[in-house]
């Protein structure tokens, strides 16, 4: 059984303005004035990529810039810079590049992203995150962190 890989590719230069929703992976390379949603596969921001907006995927890579919260499903990998919150619920791994100004919060896997998002409920379909504070499981991690920019 052949197991096919797509990915959608926005490279440098490309400038895109509104929300993108991908049930697929995605590398961006280019400018998004937006937010985008990976259902599927990885979502990643790569260097010299910038999403003004909010960041979701199952597997997230930030090695570029998001200035918008990020929410990752499965696994979260941050080298380049994030201005928002980070709400996830699977492992989460900062590089030695990584800089943050936001807050961190690990929150139940049915909280971060569903398929059929949609942009009237709020950036991850269902309830808003801020409408369901203090719904975080027991064991959450809450870490308030704020570097400055280089």
């Amino acid at each position: 059984m052949k197991t096919e890989l797509n990915i959608t590719l926005i490279a440098r230069g490309c400038a895109i303005t509104g929300d993108m929703v991908v049930d697929h992976g995605i590398s961006f390379f280019g400018l998004l004035d937006g937010g985008i949603i990976s259902t599927q596969g990885l979502l990643h921001v790569g260097e010299g990529g910038l999403v003004k907006g909010s960041a979701q995927g199952e597997h997230v890579r930030i090695d570029g810039r998001v200035d918008g919260d990020v929410h990752a499903r499965g696994s979260l990998e941050i080298n380049g810079q994030v201005s928002g919150d980070i709400f996830y619920s699977g492992t989460i791994r900062l590089g030695p590049r990584a800089s943050l100004n936001g807050t961190l919060k690990r929150v139940a896997r049915m909280l971060t992203i569903e398929a059929d998002s949609t942009l009237d409920e709020g950036p991850i379909g269902g309830p808003r995150l801020d409408d369901v504070k203090g719904q975080e499981r027991a064991e959450s991690n809450v870490t308030e962190l704020s570097r400055a920019k280089a």
